[in-house]
């Protein structure tokens, strides 16, 4: 399972939204950063996977580092 997410300059999590594979019938939806924040794909904790989204938000932050954002643990 693959997530678009929203995070601020700090690492915190704003926003994710599921990444739908082609061919599965559910709308899929990408999030749209706004001023000072920035949106990435990531793949999904394999302890997050089948829990709601916000239990990922809870548990990780977004590291903005040089070689590009990454899921850190909290």
């Amino acid at each position: 399972m693959r997530v678009h997410a929203v995070f601020d300059e700090n690492g915190e999590i704003l926003a994710l939204a599921e990444i739908v594979e082609e061919g599965d019938d559910r709308v899929g939806v990408r999030p749209v950063p706004g001023e000072d924040r920035k949106v990435a794909e990531f793949a999904v904790p394999e302890e997050c996977v089948g829990k709601p989204l916000a239990a990922l938000a809870a548990r990780y932050r977004v590291d903005d580092a040089s070689g590009g954002p990454r899921l850190t643990r909290r």
